[in-house]
């Protein structure tokens, strides 16, 4: 199940709706707008006071870190950064209670 989600959202950033932007907030939006079609189970939300996007995610026997990684990766390779300090990717799961399960810094550009 975790791999078809992670297909569903790579699919999704491959379609068009992730453009990048040099502004963190604007691609904050984007990467909610690709969770929030593909894998999150509730509206993805960010905070640019505390520089976090955080994605509640249904990992049934998946690897929340493994998810997380993937996300980072893609957005990486799509050339969406998130700079103007260190941006936090937050997984957190109904099923834990919304606890946080998994986090990753989201890509900075190397500029």
């Amino acid at each position: 199940m975790a791999r078809l989600m992670i297909l569903a959202l790579l699919v999704s950033m491959s379609a068009g709706h992730a453009i990048a932007d040099d502004d963190a907030v604007a691609n904050a939006k984007t990467l909610c707008r690709a969770v929030d079609t593909t894998i999150s189970v509730s509206p993805c939300v960010y905070s640019e006071e505390a520089k976090t996007v955080t994605v509640s995610v249904a990992i049934n026997g998946g690897d929340p870190q493994e998810l997380c990684h993937t996300i980072e990766t893609s957005l990486a390779e799509k050339s969406i950064f998130f700079d103007g300090g260190p941006w936090r990717l937050n997984l957190k799961s109904p099923a834990a209670g919304d606890a946080t399960i998994g986090f990753c810094d989201l890509p900075q550009s190397s500029n």
